[in-house]
């Protein structure tokens, strides 16, 4: 979000700067008694992962502790991984089975994951992992999830199984959200924009980039969703590096202030800047990412700031942060019915190229914001919308 500051700073340090936002945001705290993702629904999952196993004729699905782990099973990517494998594999059939280090089995044991049924298949230290589960399994073509790391796929290969990459059908059962999921996620980010709102009416000229940074995650961790914070707060000329630039910056008075910080509740995440409309009308089923992308595209340059949207338009949002699909200019993929993704056309000006464009500094200002694909094009995930930095 790109706010409008008013007022100096005067001695409001952080506790003081917290208990200023607090206030105003106290209130909207209920926007996130959302239920977590039920058992019921997990299972389904796995019977619809099963289905498009057998639909590809492929024995199983393969995944390191994950955000694919997550959504299938319950079993959290804050798992630590080693150079032992400890991997998630769920078959055409619907049977799971877990490959885990012998020694390791009553840790894993003490995970909540959700199963029907589950089967351990230990190996010894002693023992290569992968030969132990061709020889117990007996898979022969396996998918693998695709953030699990080369020497999995390295060492089933080395053991005659052919493994191929995730599906485009596969990665699209995470993409397409159900209600569930979008109660979550409409309730998380909802939150998020009134914890911005709240910031904005406590943020002072003469504050640093960090007191902000700092005071937006106690508030998170307050309201009970701090695990899985992340921020982005720069001001003036520094908004030209999209993901950021140095540390220790002062707010002067004049300038803007960018603000895209996110959290997660139940792993599913938030992600808001502030949001604009020309690429939200064109978030219809069937259309593709490209044109989508072209949309907020063609506005820009039309008013002669082409060369400086620098990014992809925006992303999938859901258990990661950044996940399909991804809307650039070449991707071909249609959008489908219950997908969310971010809507964050920017504009970055370095202070080398702002005489060019007859500015006295250089700025960057991006607009964002979760969005749901409907028929009847996007809809926002955060109610009400912006009006400007004056009003976001």
């Amino acid at each position: 979000m790109l706010l409008s500051i008013h007022g100096h700073f005067s001695g409001l340090h952080l506790p003081l700067f917290k208990k200023c936002a607090w206030n105003s945001l106290e209130t909207h705290v209920s926007l996130l008694d959302v239920e977590p993702i039920g058992r019921d629904e997990f299972l389904e999952r796995q019977r619809r992962l099963a289905a498009e196993l057998e639909r590809a004729d492929v024995d199983a699905f393969i995944a390191e502790p994950s955000a694919s782990t997550a959504y299938f099973a319950n079993i959290s990517s804050s798992y630590e991984l080693s150079e032992r494998p400890f991997l998630v594999i769920l078959d055409r059939n619907g049977s799971a089975s877990l490959l885990v280090p012998k020694f390791e089995t009553g840790r894993i044991g003490g995970l909540d994951m959700v199963f029907e049924e589950k089967r351990i298949i230990e190996w010894r230290e002693e023992e290569s992992a992968y030969e132990v589960l061709v020889r117990r399994a007996g898979y022969r073509k396996v998918m693998l999830d695709e953030h699990a790391r080369f020497m999995i796929a390295s060492g089933l290969q080395e053991r005659g199984v052919e493994v191929l990459p995730t599906s485009q059908a596969i990665q699209s059962l995470r993409a397409v959200k159900s209600e569930r999921e979008l109660d979550i996620l409409r309730g998380i980010n909802e939150f998020t924009v009134e914890l911005v709102r709240s910031l904005q009416k406590c943020i002072r000229v003469g504050m640093s980039q960090e007191i902000i940074v700092e005071a937006a995650s106690g508030l998170f961790t307050q309201a009970g969703v701090g695990l899985g914070f992340w921020s982005i707060v720069l001001f003036g000329e520094q908004a030209a590096n999209p993901h950021g630039g140095g540390k220790g910056r002062i707010l002067r008075d004049g300038e803007f202030v960018l603000v895209d910080i996110g959290t997660s509740l139940h792993s599913y995440g938030s992600d808001y800047t502030m949001r604009k409309t020309a690429a939200i009308r064109r978030m219809n089923i069937n259309e593709t990412c490209s044109v989508v992308d072209g949309a907020a595209r063609d506005v820009i340059r039309e008013k002669g700031y082409g060369e400086y949207f620098t990014h992809r338009l925006g992303h999938g949002l859901g258990l990661e942060m950044h996940e399909h699909p991804y809307l650039n200019g070449v991707n071909g993929e249609k959008l489908k019915m219950g997908e969310v993704v971010t809507n964050e056309p920017g504009i970055y000006v370095t202070s080398a190229q702002a005489e060019k464009l007859g500015k006295q500094t250089g700025f960057g200002v991006r607009i964002e914001d979760a969005v749901l694909v409907t028929e009847n094009g996007g809809v926002v995930m955060t109610g009400s919308r912006a009006i400007s930095p004056y009003e976001p």
